[in-house]
């Protein structure tokens, strides 16, 4: 609406947590100062088989979005069609190995093929929650850290148009590690670039507005934590560095200016 605003967004996966606590979990994060709460979406959970989609019940994430809206939570949707986020197969479903000759992640024919339908239904899911539609998406994600699979502009660029085709016309965004690298492989340069990191924010940022210097700043994922496996002993983060490192994201002076985003889009009455 006109005016600058800081988005503080906590992850809520709607898939890892039973429909039953989405309320509560959504509430408690409203409770913790922030206004946004972000969420990938399980390709391979929604199309298990080939041609049969399931968005109901427990991948209901229209509900869930909806609920976060409802509790004046902006949002932000990561589709992949790859998600990492520590899930078999980063989100990607089995039935893609039945296709010996395809080619994962990339601008292959065969490949754009099978992500197609599955991302034709995730659009028509967030067409009507965007956030000028009255809605609460603010921010659609493009891969997930692409720059440390490939780098193939042309499949970024086609997941881009893709999306704009399909009319997603809120804020697209690409998520990647803090190096030029990284960010050289994984990016656009028409599309709001983020990264994520473990610690340091300040160098971290300083490493984005240096490639994008022309955007304004964002980190998508701040970890707090690293990926556990079943039976090893968990390795806790000292609470002091994971605190410093929210703190100088938000606080600041240089981070601050980095990290306050400012979209073009309004909220419809």
């Amino acid at each position: 609406n006109g005016k600058r605003e800081k988005i503080m967004s906590g992850a809520v996966h709607y898939f890892r947590v039973v429909p039953e606590y989405w309320y509560d979990r959504l509430l408690k994060l409203k409770e913790l100062g922030c206004n946004c709460v972000e969420t990938y979406v399980c390709w391979n959970l929604h199309e298990k088989r080939e041609g049969e989609f399931d968005f109901g019940g427990w991948l209901d994430f229209g509900k869930f979005l909806d609920i976060a809206n409802a509790l004046g939570l902006y949002a932000i949707v990561r589709p992949g069609p790859y998600i990492c986020s520590e899930w078999d197969f980063g989100g990607l479903p089995w039935w893609l190995l039945k296709y010996p000759e395809i080619e994962l992640r990339c601008s292959q024919t065969l490949y754009l093929q099978k992500i197609t339908p599955y991302l034709e239904k995730v659009c028509e899911i967030l067409r009507t929650r965007q956030i000028g539609c009255g809605g609460n998406v603010s921010f659609v994600q493009i891969e997930n850290e692409y720059g440390s699979f490939g780098n193939d502009k042309a499949y970024l660029k086609w997941l881009k148009n893709f999306y704009i085709s399909h009319g997603i016309e809120c804020g697209l965004l690409t998520s990647d590690g803090e190096t030029e690298f990284l960010l050289h492989n994984g990016t656009l340069p028409d599309v709001l670039a983020s990264v994520n990191y473990r610690r340091d924010s300040v160098r971290c940022l300083q490493s984005l507005q240096k490639y994008h210097g022309g955007q304004p700043g964002a980190v998508l994922e701040l970890w707090n934590g690293k990926a556990q496996h079943w039976g090893e002993i968990i390795e806790r983060r000292d609470i002091c560095e994971v605190a410093e490192s929210v703190k100088t994201a938000l606080e600041n002076p240089r981070s601050s200016r980095s990290c306050a985003v400012c979209i073009p889009v309004r909220r419809a009455r």
